[in-house]
């Protein structure tokens, strides 16, 4: 079941610029994009610099 959420004008000004640059289809995609990766760092205990350094990328 889908959920209202409110944001301020310019976070969702912000957030369209951000579909609209990357690809996204709708503002409702990113940020289920956005929930579902923090969701996923939030799970694993660790960062996503930290993931990148673990695999090489930075360091």
């Amino acid at each position: 079941m889908a959920k209202k959420i409110k944001i301020s004008d310019e976070a969702y000004e912000k957030a369209k610029e951000i579909v609209e640059k990357k690809g996204y289809s709708s503002v409702e995609e990113l940020l289920e994009h956005l929930v579902d990766r923090e969701y996923t760092e939030h799970s694993e205990g660790g960062s996503e610099e930290d993931r990148l350094k673990g695999l090489g990328y930075i360091s």
